[in-house]
């Protein structure tokens, strides 16, 4: 995954807000507040500047700056800002219809329109509300309302978001959807997997330790689409690079389009990059093209050979035939099936044993090996 560090939020906040609004408190708020309070200083078309060694790194505008006497709360309108770096050049920029700045307190909220831009890392956000606590370091946005995060092929849109600056963590508690556009690799094509759930949480790699790998876990009714897979589970989790592990638990059920396969599962791991996808308690496993259905506690299912692996009270059906084993290996191209582990077959009112088998579902030869047993019946002719 492209990891979308949301520290960079708390830089962001706390240079334009601590640092400017700090030394330049201002404020605008509702109207019956407003005639309340008379502001100590008020500003028009401001500009504000901040030099560090002679050199500038903030430059904010505002059509309005107000300040209030006695309750360390300031306000500005219609504001734009600039962060540069050490050479000067711009790394941020941003936008909001209003700030608020409790300087005491170390409350910072932005309203309506807010859009912030970071450069050097590629992330735009979007969103109505938002508000820093300088203290926690915690970000969220107002009740309800949706953000939008954009980072390079990724984009999250959701409600009720927070972030900690912190432990590098967030979370989206309501609903949230989004998309990501991963590259095709050696020429192929891309790819683009869309996912939603009715919550997100997750944890991106701090600058300071980046040996913790970032994680991405949507919850309830949830569900990942990439090019060939359909995934839907009780919670579902992203990780690796562009997505590229998917594990899923509770109440699994997905298709595989690329193979024509329907599955149910309590669990699942899915490697994108390998093609390789497991599957484990009671799983169920449909080859609509060829109409057989599997069962067993693990299957293991390779898309680049169509080759699937199961073990554990494993049951096979196809047309009026039926296998069971301990362990069986099924190619589907081939249409083979081979049995191990007190294996049996089941053609009609036939039943053969042995402790290996061998079957050809579309011949139904079977070729029998090891303590051999079986019935046959045959009906007479009139």
């Amino acid at each position: 995954m492209k990891r979308v560090r949301f520290a960079l939020l708390h830089s962001a906040v706390i240079l334009i807000l601590a640092s400017s609004l700090a030394g330049c408190s201002l404020k605008y708020q509702s109207d019956a507040l407003a005639e309340q309070n008379v502001p100590q200083l008020r500003l028009e078309n401001a500009v504000y500047k901040k030099y560090a060694d002679n050199k500038k790194n903030i430059e904010l505008k505002s059509s309005v700056f107000e300040q209030y006497k006695g309750i360390n709360r300031s306000y500005a309108k219609d504001v734009e800002f600039i962060i540069f770096d050490s050479a000067m050049m711009p790394k941020s920029t941003g936008k909001t219809a209003i700030i608020s700045a409790d300087t005491k307190d170390q409350i910072y909220t932005l309203y309506d329109g807010i859009e912030f831009n970071d450069t050097t890392q590629n992330i735009n956000i979007k969103g109505d509300s938002l508000k820093w606590n300088g203290n926690t370091e915690q970000l969220v946005s107002a009740k309800g309302r949706e953000i939008t995060i954009v980072k390079d092929n990724l984009k999250i849109t959701g409600k009720d978001f927070s972030a900690s600056a912190v432990s590098n963590t967030f979370l989206f508690s309501s609903s949230v959807k989004g998309s990501q556009i991963n590259v095709g690799k050696s020429g192929g094509e891309d790819e683009e997997i869309t996912f939603s759930g009715d919550s997100m949480r997750g944890s991106v790699s701090s600058s300071s330790d980046s040996s913790k790998e970032s994680f991405t876990v949507l919850s309830g009714n949830a569900i990942v689409k990439t090019s060939t897979m359909e995934i839907r589970a009780d919670s579902i989790e992203l990780t690796g690079d562009d997505f590229n592990i998917i594990k899923a638990r509770g109440n699994i059920s997905g298709t595989n389009t690329e193979s024509e396969l329907e599955f149910k599962a309590q669990t699942l791991e899915y490697d994108r990059e390998q093609k390789i996808v497991t599957l484990t308690g009671d799983v169920e496993l449909k080859d609509l093209k060829n109409d057989v259905t599997a069962k067993a506690q693990i299957i293991e299912y390779d898309q680049n050979t169509d080759v699937a692996i199961m073990q554990i009270d494993v049951e096979l059906k196809q047309k009026e035939n039926v296998c069971t084993g301990a362990y069986s290996v099924y190619r589907k191209k081939e249409q083979t099936l081979d049995l191990s582990g007190n294996a049996s077959v089941k053609q009609k009112d036939d039943m053969f044993r042995a402790q290996s088998i061998s079957f050809n579902m579309d011949t139904e030869e079977i070729v029998l090996d090891g303590n051999i047993r079986g019935t046959v019946k045959t009906k007479s002719g009139n």
